[in-house]
């Protein structure tokens, strides 16, 4: 998805989407930044936004896959607009997180619900169980066991491999690591947690935003409060999204405007 202006803008913002899910994700906040006058760009994700709902290519994502698919997301960017902004949600907040900590040519990183650990596990214990599905047979399980194939968002994947999430793990543990020995070189840093997420550990992300903090970079840590148990506070089809609430301090924090 590409909603440009026809010319270079002072700011060109990317928005990553979340394993299993595709560029469609975006489609009520993603006008809603390029109305503020910003070319907004978002990538589609390999393996993911097939038509085939149960398609088993997600088996075969990689964490280079989406470091490489990140990377490439801000070159493409870099030609859209005078500052680039970067702002995507769990797997897509990993990829957030990761082009903060090491490419100084994003002016404005904002990681939203990133995975750094899963459910309420810590690192340590969700980095072993990356370890032991990594050695394996990849599986593909239901987001909800209970309606399966009919979970919403109705054109994102039901059911997601087993292998690329703890993919995606990986590049959380790189950027916890990094974040403990170096600043991130992004120009600034806004992590945005739901309080009541029930999918990821809220408090490994604020160690990492800590520990960027303790290297004296521009960072902020918001926690919204008051909104569901829910991990996907972007997609306009989640019903527990409140996308009313939320798109204006996504908004807000991104700092594009005017």
């Amino acid at each position: 998805m590409l909603l440009a202006h026809g010319e270079r803008r002072p700011w060109a913002v990317v928005l990553f989407h979340g394993l299993t899910n595709h560029p469609g994700q975006y489609c009520e906040f993603a006008p809603k930044i390029h109305q503020l006058g910003a070319n907004v760009y978002v990538p589609r994700m390999p393996y993911q936004g097939y038509a085939d709902r149960l398609t088993k290519a997600l088996a075969k994502l990689t964490a280079q896959d989406l470091v490489d698919a990140a990377y490439d997301a801000v070159d493409v960017a870099r030609g859209l607009g005078e500052r680039v902004a970067v702002l995507g949600i769990s797997a897509g907040g990993l990829q957030c997180a990761y082009l903060g900590q090491y490419r100084d040519d994003v002016d404005v990183s904002v990681p939203v619900a990133p995975d750094f650990a899963v459910l309420q596990l810590s690192r340590g214990v969700t980095m072993t169980l990356a370890w032991v599905i990594e050695h394996l047979p990849n599986m593909f399980l239901w987001w909800d066991p209970r309606i399966r194939e009919k979970q919403r968002p109705k054109t994102a994947y039901p059911r997601f491999s087993t292998h690329a999430l703890m993919q995606t793990l990986y590049i959380g543990a790189d950027v916890f690591d990094a974040a403990k020995d170096e600043a991130p070189r992004a120009g600034r840093i806004s992590m945005v947690v739901n309080r009541a997420d029930p999918a990821v550990n809220n408090q490994v992300a604020k160690e990492v935003a800590d520990a960027w903090h303790l290297r004296k970079a521009s960072i902020e840590y918001v926690e919204l409060r008051d909104l569901p148990e829910n991990h996907d506070v972007i997609d306009p089809d989640n019903p527990l999204a409140e996308t009313g609430v939320v798109y204006p301090k996504l908004i807000d924090v991104l700092g594009i405007a005017g």
